[in-house]
């Protein structure tokens, strides 16, 4: 039975090749994926599942990731219209800061947040977990011995991906 309005939303890169790569394993699909714009979202095509993109938070300088307000509140924006308009009942997580604010403005709605942490968080929470956990229905790790630095929501059911 496939859950109505499940969304998904992740960054671009590898949060949303490892999105992709859980999807692959679920027996339906997402009524949406949400994420960041970048070379590889042109690379999906027009398929099944519609794709909306965020702007990004941040602007890079080199490796320097520095917050651009303009672009921020652009995010803002765009992220609750499109919660507005998707109506998501669950939302599933994996991405990095990006993906912060769609599940704050989800969880507003009354929507079930669930977060996988990425597989390289393997001692210490992302930053994207430590903001999600206080309204995440569900936060799961992928190594077992980061468990202890959530609380009772972590759940660690072996390798999601």
């Amino acid at each position: 039975m496939k859950p109505s309005n499940f969304i998904v939303v992740t960054d671009r890169g590898g949060h949303l090749h490892n999105a992709l790569m859980l999807l692959e394993q679920l027996s339906f699909s997402p009524t949406a994926i949400v994420t960041t714009y970048g070379p590889d979202i042109d690379s999906l095509g027009k398929g099944t599942i519609p794709i909306y993109s965020v702007p990004h938070l941040f602007k890079w300088f080199g490796k320097l990731r520095v917050v651009n307000p303009f672009y921020g509140l652009w995010h803002c924006v765009i992220a609750l219209r499109l919660v507005l308009k998707l109506r998501p009942k669950k939302v599933v997580s994996l991405g990095a800061s990006n993906v912060v604010l769609f599940c704050f403005f989800a969880k507003l709605y009354g929507a079930e947040i669930y977060h996988v942490e990425c597989m390289n968080q393997v001692k210490e929470p992302s930053i994207t977990g430590r903001l999600l956990y206080p309204i995440c229905t569900d936060l799961y790790v992928q190594w077992e011995e980061l468990l202890p630095k959530f609380g009772p929501k972590a759940k660690y059911a072996g390798w999601v991906l």
